[in-house]
């Protein structure tokens, strides 16, 4: 067994393990009611500095769609059980071997909970506290439009996007914790944004 590969983005830290395993579960593109389906899944451990502890994994499943989920809520605040019902992340294939996700954010609205928004480059570096393009770069993505990196897009075609093959799956990790775990820890789209850290 291989060492967990293991890394930071801003106050987050994440262990993501070296291999695959076989999994079962349901798919995003399925929809919640879906069948379950196998397939492959890459874990990693998400750990903040204000106590959240959860397991995501990035799956491939049988049917060829692919994505993001959240798998175990292990410690944090309750405002992190969020991630359980809109944590999740699709990555559509383009080419044989590199999937695209849009890199949409989770933000506080109106209803006092965070939704996923649309978000610029500006607001990534933001919540990533460092250029998140050249963040997700150095994790082995390609990053741009998502008209450039995914020409068949019909929606949120000028929004920012990332490309990974299996050897950047880091990245979609890296993704993870700016777009889904910071928003929540910094209160993105709150008036007042202050961290909830303690």
């Amino acid at each position: 067994m291989h060492d967990d590969i293991e890394f930071n983005v801003g106050l987050v830290a994440i262990a993501m393990r070296s291999e695959d395993v076989s999994f079962r579960g349901v798919s995003v593109s399925a929809g919640r009611g879906g069948a379950e389906q196998d397939g492959k899944l890459r874990e990693a451990v998400i750990e903040s500095s204000d106590g959240l502890r959860m397991t995501i994994g990035c799956a491939i499943w049988e049917d060829g769609s692919a994505d993001v989920q959240p798998l175990d809520f292990l410690a944090g605040p309750n405002e992190y059980r969020r991630l359980e019902a809109a944590g999740r992340m699709t990555l559509n294939e383009t080419t044989p071997g590199t999937r695209v996700a849009l890199l949409r954010a989770l933000k506080y609205g109106e209803r006092g909970y965070p939704s996923l928004a649309s978000v610029s480059w500006g607001d990534l570096d933001e919540l990533a506290g460092a250029d998140a393009a050249d963040l997700l770069a150095s994790h082995g993505a390609r990053t741009g439009d998502y008209v450039v990196l995914r020409p068949e897009a019909g929606k949120y075609r000028e929004h920012p996007a990332l490309a990974v093959t299996a050897e950047g799956i880091e990245a979609v990790f890296a993704a993870f914790a700016i777009t889904r775990v910071l928003p929540i820890m910094k209160g993105f789209g709150r008036g007042s944004a202050m961290e909830v850290l303690h």
